[in-house]
């Protein structure tokens, strides 16, 4: 067994299928230990992967001692336009109230997802595999977004 560190060191790397790859950094650097395509499922990935990495019992791997960090995915840009065309496996209706709108999009580095401001419903968090980041706005959409943004004092697109 590979000396067991008391804090847990994983990078999360965005692939063009955006998907997530999961490195964790162990005894001979960093290692892929798994891919998903759920933000939901990183931080599992990263302790499931550790444990193998370490050759220990998953429940070895405390969630408050693994430290996972999420850049900012190439493909996106804070400000930008983007389409919601995904509530993920929520059936939850409130998660399905923006599915296709258009908003403007922040990075939420924090919890590794966006913040969306949509016209009418305001801002969410949502993660990158629920947005499209080319979307086709019509006229009328993009109008709608500046107007709500000028009226909520956010800068327009």
């Amino acid at each position: 067994m590979a000396d067991f560190p008391l804090r847990f060191r994983a990078r999360v790397r965005h692939e063009a299928d955006r998907s997530y790859a999961v490195l964790v950094e162990g005894p001979e650097g960093e290692v892929l230990v798994g891919v998903t395509g759920s933000l939901r499922e990183v931080r599992t990935v990263a302790r499931e992967g550790a444990a193998r990495l370490f050759g220990v019992q998953t429940e070895r791997i405390a969630e408050d001692h693994l430290d996972v960090v999420i850049p900012q995915p190439p493909y996106g840009r804070d400000g930008q336009w983007v389409r919601i065309v995904s509530a993920g496996e929520s059936a939850a209706p409130d998660d399905a109230v923006d599915l296709g709108a258009a908003g403007q999009a922040h990075w939420f580095g924090h919890g590794g997802a966006w913040f969306v401001t949509v016209a009418g419903s305001g801002t969410g968090v949502h993660p990158s595999e629920h947005l499209d980041f080319a979307p086709v706005l019509t006229d009328e959409e993009v109008a709608e977004l500046r107007r709500y943004l000028g009226r909520s004092g956010q800068p327009g697109s």
